[in-house]
């Protein structure tokens, strides 16, 4: 993975495929194995589904009414694979994996055009190498095609601007748009920002390249803005007030769908999501920020701005960071260029000792929140993840310890790349199995369409999974019976003339009853039962 490689293509080829093919294999591998999560992935799937059973591909449907929430570029996506591999967890998930693959690609060629080949490389398997990175790519959730768009909107900016490369502008502004109709104007706000900032700090004019900004405007206007002109004319303007109103500027305002976080969220989140690079990212920092070069400042706008913008909001989740990645992943790929060209390890010397170190915190971490935060699947994971910990920090220590006794810096990237290897099969084929068993949901499903009869209603108590049970069910909607201010009343759902078949907790069984609900028991499962209204006399 030396610089010099470059002058032997052949290796180079073989460095690009080994590095690639790892990526896909970290992405693919089981990728349809286990039940879908809730909530994303069971909504997302829902929607996808309903885009069949509805048959109307402008307006996404969940539980069959109207859902504003998201544009619908990732579900028509999903959709056409779901035509192809029929409504499963792989085809469902297939997408997310091939944008993550894109957007390595989209790094690997920023990072090399940059930096060099071995920056590139390194880059990948930085940024696309990442826990949170294979875990948003192996979900059925819309972030690694925004991630992607995102990703060539920004880095193709830098090139159109900085070295005024009209077809990287082009690229750029198709980007974008496609990035507004996968997930709003956020694909485009973003990019823009770190654009700018980069303008004021390096002094550079985006306009002093003879750019096309009116037609690029023009034509961003067009393809970003059908589908909303579409649905506006179906919904009228009501639409766009929800859209912009409640799922932009209402969420970044105000914590949506109880998502809230402090300032310093992504702090923590960071420094687990870019595992195990993030050891190196204090130093490629002062490195670029030492460099003051455009690139260098471009790179560190693209982090910090995001970094800045999603803090500031009140809605946090973790996915919403790993936009930063790529710029981390290239600003990696730069320091161990220079440490790869000379086999330098003093460069790297604070990462590695620091990488083992701060694997042993974690682990305690770790243990100590699940023993008090999650003691029940906790303790039913134990042993997996005790396997996990300590393959993690000897892996790291003999990546640490085999690097310096060699003197090759090469032996880092591809340990590191080894140890997270083993770490994601770990979990697919030993944590992941036993998580199922808290996934009771599917199985659930399959008893109730074994009940169900045409004009049958189905319902669940508010509790957690039942968004597994609307997606499980065929297509057959279902009610939220509880006392919330959405929910349906307990004594109304179950005393109403047509056989309802509802899934409740034994505690909901009981408080129901106090409230008047005529119920009888068809099935009892470990925390589930099958409850119906349907035998009267």
């Amino acid at each position: 993975m030396r610089e010099k490689l470059s002058s032997s293509p052949g290796m180079v080829w073989s460095a690009r495929i080994a590095v690639f093919g790892f990526i896909a294999l970290l992405s693919l591998i089981r990728l349809g194995a286990g039940s879908l999560w809730d909530n994303s992935e069971t909504t997302y799937g829902e929607i996808v589904k309903e885009l069949f059973l509805t048959r109307d591909w402008l307006t996404l449907h969940l539980n069959f009414a109207p859902w504003y929430i998201h544009p619908p570029l990732w579900f028509w996506t999903t959709a056409a694979f779901v035509r192809v591999f029929g409504l499963t967890e792989f085809a469902l998930r297939l997408p997310s994996a091939i944008f993550g693959f894109l957007a390595a690609l989209a790094v690997y060629r920023a990072g090399r055009r940059l930096y060099g080949e071995s920056a590139g490389l390194v880059a990948v398997l930085a940024a696309a190498g990442s826990l949170e990175w294979i875990m948003l790519s192996r979900l059925a959730i819309l972030d690694t095609m925004l991630l992607f768009f995102m990703t060539v909107a920004t880095l193709w900016a830098y090139f159109a601007v900085f070295e005024g490369d009209r077809r990287a502008f082009w690229i750029a502004v198709l980007a974008a748009a496609l990035g507004t109709l996968t997930k709003g104007p956020v694909a485009v706000v973003l990019p823009l920002a770190v654009l700018a900032a980069a303008c004021l700090w390096t002094r550079t004019s985006p306009f002093g390249r003879g750019l096309p900004w009116a037609w690029g405007t023009l034509a961003y206007v067009l393809v970003a803005g059908s589908w909303f002109a579409a649905a506006t004319a179906v919904h009228g303007a009501s639409f766009l007030l929800y859209y912009f109103g409640v799922s932009n500027i209402g969420r970044y305002l105000s914590p949506f769908e109880n998502q809230p976080g402090p300032f310093w969220y992504y702090l923590p989140v960071l420094a687990l999501g870019f595992f195990p690079y993030v050891a190196f990212v204090p130093k490629a920092l002062k490195t670029v920020w030492q460099a003051r070069d455009p690139a260098s400042r471009y790179l560190l706008c693209s982090i910090i701005v995001p970094f800045v913008f999603f803090s500031a909001a009140q809605t946090k989740l973790p996915n919403y960071i790993a936009v930063v990645f790529p710029g981390l992943g290239i600003l990696s790929g730069r320091l161990f260029r220079d440490a790869l060209q000379n086999d330098d390890l003093h460069s790297l010397r604070g990462a590695l000792i620091f990488l083992p170190a701060s694997l042993v915190l974690l682990t305690v971490a770790v243990i100590l929140y699940g023993k008090t935060q999650l003691s029940g699947p906790f303790a039913a994971v134990q042993p997996q993840l005790s396997l996990l910990a300590w393959f993690v920090v000897l892996a790291a220590s003999a990546t640490f310890a085999v690097t310096y006794i060699w003197r090759k810096a090469w032996v880092a990237p591809v340990g590191l790349s080894v140890m997270m290897a083993g770490f994601i099969a770990i979990v697919i084929f030993a944590l992941l199995p036993r998580a199922e068993a808290f996934k009771p949901m599917k199985a659930m499903a399959r008893t109730v369409m074994a009940y169900y009869r045409p004009g049958d209603t189905i319902g669940v108590a508010g509790l957690p999974g039942g968004l597994s049970l609307l997606f499980y069910t065929g297509g057959h909607g279902v009610t939220w019976v509880g006392d919330s201010d959405a929910d349906a009343r307990p004594r109304d759902f179950f005393n109403q003339p047509g056989r309802v078949l509802c899934v409740v907790r034994p505690g909901d069984y009981r408080l129901f009853a106090q409230q008047g609900a005529h119920m009888e028991i068809l099935v009892k499962t470990p925390g589930l039962w099958l409850v119906t209204n349907a035998r009267r006399r």
